[in-house]
């Protein structure tokens, strides 16, 4: 569907404004949503163009979305503000609230401070809320920036992503072009002729411009007047890129620009450039309805430019999106949003997209259980486990990096390995430690213990699993970091009860305290553990007592939260030395130990 060219109808005076605003609303109210949004252009022929550029992007008037709280900072005049009303459910002046829900916050760009809108920003981000500004350098970019909300984009307008920060290729339909590819393109042409419904421009940045390789999207505005310094231009030196591949900001026909560079959104009181050089309010004077940039330096790549792809089907704020992608990389809002959800995107009723819990820390803990493992002494080179060990250790090195970790698909299939990979090293430990009890890996509490210190300030009494007798349980932390964390549990009655590495499964034994020779032992191991899935657990007798068990080892499986019970048979020989023994419970769940040493004796032959 092509744009009809008369969505959108420029005034110049203020009564003119005033008045259309009045008969547009009333229109509105009586459901006649044909009739044309008014915009207050004065005597800014760019903005007049910006219509023009805008007649074929916009098919229709929408429904714009509505926010919970709409606030204005500065001086507003009644019209202007009576022409956002519709775009919020409640309105007030001031300060922006913390808390509550969506919120709009209407004003002049040198109205838009980071002491006034910094805590908001802040908040918002820390509970997930969205916030949308509508600004711009002067009152007619701000009319201007409220029109565009009622804009509905065309149907046939595309997606292009425009990136000098990435060499790896995109399996996507949208327009694509990345560092290799940008050279032999006229991104001038293709940026400004072409119909879009989402433009995001990645790379390297200040508050003026954005690189694209030769080419550079430029803030300059046509217009504006300089009011504090600017880049070279301003001081006649022209400017630091080919002149003939600047993108002008506000040509772009998009109904969502992204300007994914360092400070492309400085706020006023961040700002170091003239508002003339402002990437950010170039943007909003062009026919972008939605214009998402940065408020300073940040690390956006690869991983943002994927999530915003994939957002195409999710309503919602974007630069919220994009902040959520990052909150992995910085604890604090990075990006801004002028303008509501774009109609860009479609409304599936589903949430906008945000990036699933990247368990960081189940690939952290494999690392560092492998290379704990691997240090020297504690498994001798010809260990037959050695090698696994090494391959996982590796392979979470290489590969556990941002474009893995931050990227849904990606994630979850190197997670789905890695996690098969571990459990069937989990079992062979637990096979090894069931058929040699006296293996390395059995001896970790002494390796490790050897190799790490305790504070009686960690300790903590707690009744001893065994006895019930007041026992005691303190961790003991490696001298270097390639030392796991134990937990020791102690009693003076029982002795070393137990001892498990940071993270594994919680072990409890009933059996009876005394077996003839001859008779079984029969063991029932409670098993619980802080993560969900597999625990390989077993019970082994000393060397030297004749004795099987059986099975060799239990695979359990577990829910969140849950304890499940397995039974062993610990079978003496007729001739097994009458004496005190002990039996050694162990658990492994991704490559963390546990051990529960548990006491009984061994009665003659026939002895009650």
């Amino acid at each position: 569907m092509t744009g009809t060219g008369n969505v959108f109808r420029a005034v110049v005076t203020a009564a003119d404004f005033e008045r259309s605003v009045a008969e547009f609303r009333s229109a509105w109210s009586r459901g006649h949503r044909e009739a044309a949004v008014p915009v207050w252009i004065g005597e800014r022929s760019d903005l007049k163009a910006s219509l023009d550029l805008a007649a074929g992007l916009y098919a229709a008037p929408r429904q714009p979305p509505e926010c919970t709280t709409g606030v204005v900072l500065g001086d507003v005049p009644e019209a202007v503000r009576s022409f956002a009303r519709p775009l919020a459910r409640d309105w007030a002046d001031g300060a922006p609230p913390v808390g509550g829900g969506s919120l709009l916050v209407l004003g002049r760009y040198a109205d838009l401070r980071m002491d006034v809108i910094g805590p908001v920003l802040v908040d918002a981000y820390r509970s997930g809320r969205d916030v949308f500004l509508l600004t711009g350098r002067d009152l007619h970019s701000i009319t201007w920036m409220i029109a565009k909300q009622y804009g509905e984009v065309v149907g046939e307008g595309g997606t292009g992503l425009f990136t000098d920060l990435d060499t790896e290729p995109v399996s996507t339909p949208a327009t694509y072009y990345d560092s290799r590819s940008l050279g032999g393109a006229d991104l001038s042409r293709i940026a400004t002729e072409r119909l879009w419904k989402r433009v995001m421009v990645s790379g390297h940045g200040t508050e003026d411009s954005i690189n694209l390789g030769a080419h550079t999207v430029c803030g300059l505005s046509p217009v504006a007047d300089p009011e504090r310094p600017g880049p070279t231009c301003a001081y006649g030196r022209g400017c630091h890129k080919p002149e003939d591949k600047l993108v002008p900001a506000h040509r772009v026909r998009t109904a969502e620009l992204v300007l994914s560079g360092c400070d492309s959104g400085a706020l006023a009181d961040l700002a170091s450039y003239s508002p003339r050089y402002q990437l950010l309010l170039n943007a909003v004077d062009g026919p972008a309805q939605t214009v998402v940039a940065a408020l300073s330096m940040h690390q956006s790549a690869r991983v943002e430019n994927l999530v915003w792809l994939d957002s195409a089907d999710s309503a919602g704020s974007t630069a919220r999106l994009l902040n959520a992608s990052l909150e992995n990389m910085h604890p604090y809002p990075t990006f801004i949003q002028v303008g509501l959800a774009s109609s860009a995107y479609r409304d599936t009723g589903r949430p906008a997209p945000a990036p699933d819990d990247v368990q960081a820390g189940l690939v952290r803990d494999l690392s560092s259980r492998a290379r704990g493992f691997l240090m020297t002494g504690m498994l001798p080179g010809a260990h037959p486990l050695r090698e696994r060990f090494e391959r996982l250790a590796e392979r979470t090195e290489t590969t556990a990096t941002r474009p893995v970790m931050g990227l849904a698909l990606e994630r979850s299939a190197f997670l789905h390995s890695l996690q098969g990979e571990a459990h069937a090293l989990d079992q062979a430990i637990a096979l090894r430690i069931a058929e040699r009890p006296d293996d390395g890996l059995a001896e970790f509490p002494r390796f490790f213990g050897d190799r790490s210190s305790v504070s009686p300030a960690d300790a903590t009494t707690t009744p001893c699993v065994l006895c019930g007798r007041s026992a005691w349980e303190y961790p003991r932390r490696g001298f270097t970091a390639r030392v796991p964390l134990t937990t020791a549990h102690v009693c003076l009655s029982c002795g070393p009860v137990g001892y498990t590495m940071e993270g594994g499964a919680r072990l409890d034994a009933d059996a009876a305290p005394t077996v003839r020779a001859g008779a079984t032992l029969r063991v029932e191991v409670e098993v619980r553990s802080p993560r969900p899935g597999p625990v390989q657990v077993g019970v082994t007798v000393p060397w030297g007592l004749a004795a099987s068990v059986s099975p060799p080892v239990h695979r359990v499986g577990l829910g969140p939260g849950e304890r499940r019970s397995v039974v062993f048979e610990v079978r003496l020989d007729a001739q097994a030395a009458p004496q005190e023994h002990h039996f050694t419970v162990f658990g492994v769940q991704d490559l963390a130990i546990s051990l529960l040493r548990c006491p009984f004796a061994v009665l003659p032959t026939g002895e009650a």
